[in-house]
């Protein structure tokens, strides 16, 4: 059973070995088991000399000894599960080439400025019958996301008038 956020636990000769995911398949009674190989935790061939140490290993392991720990692992999952298994094994090399095939080394971080640019895209009625009437577009910029950067917003609550105009305020308040 796949489990968001664990790990799956297989119990071998009084060992417990995590897996990354289970799945056991009703209709084909297949086992499937997920396995994600971190290159530094595991030794990658790809992209470690076998001699070199891994120095975040208690150990001190070479990479060539963490990689053949990590097959003789695998080799006894194979094992305690056999028949009907198959395992899924992708090391993380692989999995960011996967992610990102045509990653350009060039490109910067994004700047949360560029967001201010461009505008609202949605659309707003799909279908309008306009047989005596003239169709108009009217295209501005957004100014919402510069408004909150920018500018300031009344504090406190507003003051409610029935008694005067909001053309007759603007007048006495603004115009001379």
């Amino acid at each position: 059973m796949l489990k968001k956020g664990g790990e799956k636990k297989l119990f071998i000769n009084n060992k417990c070995y995590k897996v990354d995911g289970y799945y056991y398949d009703r209709e084909n009674k297949m086992r499937n088991v997920y396995e994600f190989y971190g290159c530094y935790w595991h030794g990658c061939t790809k992209c470690y000399s076998p001699e070199e140490i891994c120095k975040k290993d208690r150990n001190k392991k070479t990479m060539k000894e963490l990689y053949d720990q990590t097959k003789e692992r695998l080799k006894t999952i194979e094992d305690y599960l056999k028949p009907n298994v198959k395992i899924h094994t992708i090391w993380e090399c692989e999995f960011d080439q996967q992610k990102y095939p045509e990653v350009d080394p060039h490109l910067k971080p994004i700047d949360k400025r560029d967001a201010f640019y461009g505008g609202r895209t949605e659309t707003i009625q799909l279908y309008n019958n306009l047989s005596d009437l003239k169709g108009r577009y009217v295209d501005f910029c957004s100014l919402y996301p510069s408004v909150n950067k920018y500018c300031k917003y009344p504090i406190g609550h507003p003051i409610t008038s029935t008694e005067i105009s909001v053309d007759d305020y603007i007048k006495n308040n603004y115009f001379e």
